[in-house]
């Protein structure tokens, strides 16, 4: 019987290790722990699968940026992966279907660097949504604790890696990779069917959604840590096109995104008391906030035409834009002014003032052949009525005791003006 429970157990191991083995060895996340072998392993293709949570935890930190810009998917897919022409250099930490529980442990984990000079988050309603916490990913990636090396460890223990591992292994082998999301060029009416299939969707998840104040409270928990030490943090409102926009509106919320714009300037207002940035990004104090949404000029722009086969020039869908947009964002921040009529900045202008602009806005878009058009598509879903199982999850006190923990070893604000003392190249 011993024989038999040997054997199993030898067996049993050798299976883990050959499975451990093969999860290190393909590195689908590209985490540096396999090597890149042409036909093999070289070509990474499913290193941004699970929202780039794996990646990005591991890049923090190991990027020659000194400034990270992160967010959801608008993020990920509205920057470049790096620019270079951002003072010290910028790296894009987004992550898709992230929200404050997420961007908070990021935030903390980012300033652990004491090369960090600026953290840049993109924001809106629904990142404060009271649902999920977290996405699949984030527990075995190193946003959940910080521990680069005992991340390393759950992501080779992961079945998730290993079928990324299989995946990226076979197209290696055929030359095969998957198609991205958005592109510059589609078939005949896709990219029309997607601004069409936009509106009814988000209008419900609108008159469901419950924001959730404790959210907002985590995520400044950890930007209120990072400006104390040194850190600029800038926060953007997130543009999205008018025919995604109209759903929060036509949802009956203005009055409530009137709030959370007039809460978010509060909130990064604040942030400037704790004390001025080590080496600012943009003009401005610790806490520096734009405004690119409400109805601004580039989310009005026509919708694509039916048969369309060239992207929009603005928008890869109406909740996601094109880098270009996000680069005119970042020109905005580091002007320090509105640039053609675009952007707002509510850390030094009173966000209630800027109300009536977004309204006027509003009504004279609805006013647009696209406008009518959008009221008509949603008119059959405004008769809906009631919320649809929209359940609120709340952070426990080990959550935020562990964010405390993090926020506790954000590099102090002296190890950031010795690093930023230290001539970097740029």
């Amino acid at each position: 019987m011993q024989r038999y429970t040997r054997l199993f157990l030898i067996v049993l191991g050798s299976a883990l290790a050959a499975f451990v083995a093969l999860n290190a060895f393909v590195d689908p996340y590209d985490t540096g722990t396999g090597p890149h072998i042409e036909g093999l392993t070289a070509h990474k293709t499913r290193a941004h699968e699970d929202g780039r949570r794996v990646q990005v935890g591991h890049q923090i930190g190991q990027v020659n940026a000194g400034t990270l810009v992160t967010g959801s998917s608008r993020t990920v897919d509205g920057f470049p992966m790096t620019v270079d022409d951002w003072p010290g250099g910028l790296y894009n930490a987004g992550i898709r279907g992230s929200n404050a529980f997420e961007l908070a442990h990021l935030a903390a984990i980012a300033g652990q660097d004491p090369g960090l000079r600026c953290f840049i988050v993109g924001l809106d309603m629904g990142e404060f949504a009271s649902g999920e916490k977290y996405k699949p990913a984030f527990p075995i990636s190193r946003l959940a604790d910080g521990r680069r090396w005992l991340a390393t460890a759950r992501v080779t223990l992961s079945p998730n890696t290993f079928a990324r591992a299989i995946q990226t292994v076979s197209e290696n082998i055929t030359g095969t990779a998957p198609e991205p999301p958005f592109r510059d060029v589609y078939a005949p009416g896709e990219q029309y069917r997607r601004f069409m299939n936009t509106p009814v969707p988000t209008l419900r998840y609108y008159s469901a959604m419950r924001m959730s104040d404790e959210r907002m409270d985590f995520l400044f928990e950890a930007l209120d840590a990072l400006a104390r030490e040194g850190v600029q943090v800038i926060g953007f409102l997130q543009p999205v096109h008018a025919w995604n926009e109209e759903s929060l509106f036509a949802a009956g919320r203005a009055d409530e995104y009137f709030d959370f714009r007039a809460e978010m300037a509060r909130r990064f207002t604040a942030l400037s008391d704790t004390g001025s940035p080590a080496n600012a990004c943009v003009p401005g104090g610790a806490g520096v906030l734009w405004d690119f949404a409400g109805y601004q000029p580039p989310s009005t722009t026509p919708l694509p035409e039916a048969e369309q086969t060239v992207t929009h020039n603005v928008y890869h869908e109406p909740a996601h834009y094109l880098p270009a947009l996000g680069l005119d964002m970042l020109a905005v921040m580091q002007a320090g002014e509105a640039i053609d009529g675009f952007g707002i900045n509510l850390t030094s202008n009173d966000p209630r003032e800027s109300e009536a602009g977004i309204l006027a806005r509003r009504e004279a878009y609805l006013a647009t052949p696209d406008g009518e058009a959008l009221q008509a598509l949603l008119e059959p879903a405004l008769s809906e009525r009631g919320a649809r199982g929209w359940q609120s999850v709340s952070i426990s006190h080990a959550e935020w005791r562990s964010l405390i923990a993090l926020n506790g070893a954000i590099a102090s604000r002296e190890e950031r003006q010795a690093a930023l003392a230290t001539p970097s190249g740029d």
